[in-house]
């Protein structure tokens, strides 16, 4: 694409995207929130309790204006999906603690960037060669790596556990095959030493 070309999967919606898919994996129950709820339920994780009023003012502070009214009805939205609650004694709204996917606490996630990461990973599991790979992301191969990719690139793509286990099978079917020739050879020579089958 050229540069300054809105795609449908532009920077923006890959950032949404991401923060859409997070937040449903902190808050499974919040998934269907309309817009002014979410952002509520991202002010109120980000700093902790708060009044309807400073909720209002915290919002509208980023060029929105939030009504009091707005705000009352994305917290009964809250409230019913059980993600948050007001204390009786100060009207301050906080978060319910909530069961999260246990997804959240085997990856270490960065941002909407991670998303590249996987991208050259999957590519680079399913045998696609660095060349393409790095073509496919816009890197360019330098004259140091030359066919095997960008130095860029092997930023990008990492060994997953099944590419490990890959490895540990082809070498064990070649060991196999190797360790099967000197038995024979043992068989065929038995007052010889062992001849070399490396």
């Amino acid at each position: 694409m050229k540069k300054g070309t809105r795609t449908m999967l532009s920077r923006h919606n890959f950032r949404r995207t991401y923060h859409g898919a997070l937040a449903k994996l902190t808050h499974p129950a919040t998934a269907g929130l309309r817009p002014t709820a979410a952002r509520i339920l991202r002010a109120l994780g980000d700093h902790g309790p708060l009044t309807a009023e400073q909720l209002a003012l915290l919002l509208s502070i980023r060029g929105r204006t939030a009504r009091v009214a707005t705000i009352d009805q994305a917290l009964a939205e809250l409230a019913a999906a059980s993600a948050a609650t007001a204390d009786p004694q100060t009207q301050r709204w906080m978060l319910q603690p909530t069961a999260h996917h246990p997804l959240l606490d085997a990856v270490d996630l960065h941002g909407a960037h991670d998303f590249r990461h996987t991208y050259a990973t999957w590519l680079e599991d399913a045998g696609i060669p660095a060349r393409v790979i790095d073509e496919l992301m816009g890197h360019e191969a330098s004259g140091r790596t030359g066919q095997r990719g960008s130095a860029m690139g092997t930023h990008y793509r990492h060994t997953t556990p099944e590419m490990a286990m890959r490895v540990i099978d082809s070498i064990d079917r070649r060991l196999t095959v190797v360790l099967g020739v000197a038995e024979q050879a043992l068989e065929h020579y038995p007052n010889k030493s062992t001849p070399s089958v490396f």
